[in-house]
């Protein structure tokens, strides 16, 4: 009888994970396991694990057959997780500033609101002036939601009142939901880039990324968050709050590939993935593969 031999990237992140330091490492990574922020269905704090747990099942190269094989990943485990959020975003932040110390920092949500501390941290970390490219169906841009203002409807407005964020480096993609006051604040703030899904679908993906790229040249540092509800439900049915009418997983790879080849980014979070709202795993490979691509074009930039 043939004896089975699993092949060498069955282990967490494909076997790309160092056992250096974070100051040795590529890439820094952290679980943020909280939904408490979340105005509908609950989820994703569940999704920092499943992530992980199918990664050995995915191939250590890229879709154009880049090995990732020189990629040196530092996995700081999980944020603990707790429905208090005083207390779990003090520890997001701390331990957030561990992952800056790499000169790649990837973030799994949990909700949107995990962003919040998050950004804070990437403004006491990374050079100024920091851009922020912000993909998602929804503005969160709402000075308090349900009485909570670190709703994940709240995300957007918290960062922006940050002294390290500026409207002018904040672009929005992928929108297709809008609130009153959300209506409000982006009339009163012209800065702000707001590309709608409808204007991705109608201008292309090259477009879009050559006028976020435009927006935020001159940055020091480039964070981008993407909440998976960027895109359709077809594609990412295992979210919280799904919006019909969002971009495909094609368009989002080809602005994000855009974006990390122009731009100076240092961190990317991916939130709202909920394992327990998924279809066969649909929702998790989706955002699998956006980092996996990202390893790829970090491994490129280095």
């Amino acid at each position: 009888m043939t004896q089975h031999t699993d092949p060498p990237h069955r282990a967490v992140w494909s076997g790309l994970v160092s056992s250096a330091g974070a100051g040795d490492a590529d890439v820094g990574v952290l679980g943020l396991p909280f939904d408490g922020a979340s105005s509908f269905r609950l989820g994703s704090a569940q999704a920092p694990a499943r992530i992980r747990s199918l990664t050995p099942h995915v191939a250590p190269f890229t879709e154009e057959g880049l090995s990732l094989d020189g990629l040196r990943v530092h996995d700081l485990g999980d944020v603990q997780e707790t429905a208090d959020w005083t207390t779990f975003s003090a520890a997001a932040g701390a331990a957030a500033e561990t992952a800056f110390d790499c000169p790649f920092a990837l973030f799994l949500g949990g909700d949107h609101a995990v962003t919040i501390p998050l950004f804070e941290a990437a403004a006491r970390s990374l050079p100024a002036p920091i851009g922020v490219l912000h993909f998602d169906a929804h503005l969160d841009l709402m000075s308090s939601f349900e009485g909570h203002s670190w709703s994940h409807a709240c995300t957007a407005r918290r960062i922006l009142e940050s002294p390290a964020a500026d409207p002018a480096r904040f672009a929005f993609v992928g929108i297709r939901s809008w609130l009153g006051d959300e209506r409000v604040y982006v009339d009163e703030h012209p800065q702000l880039a707001v590309h709608t899904a409808r204007e991705v679908n109608a201008r292309g993906p090259a477009e879009i990324a050559k006028a976020v790229c435009g927006q935020l040249a001159g940055c020091a540092s480039v964070y981008i968050t993407v909440d998976i509800d960027v895109l359709d439900p077809a594609f990412a049915p295992g979210t919280g709050t799904p919006e019909a009418g969002g971009l495909p997983t094609r368009d989002l790879l080809e602005i994000l590939r855009t974006a990390f080849h122009d731009l100076p980014v240092r961190a990317l979070d991916v939130v709202e993935v909920s394992p327990p709202l998924d279809t066969s795993d649909i929702t998790s490979i989706a955002a699998i593969k956006l980092i996996y691509e990202a390893f790829g074009w970090i491994l490129a930039r280095r």
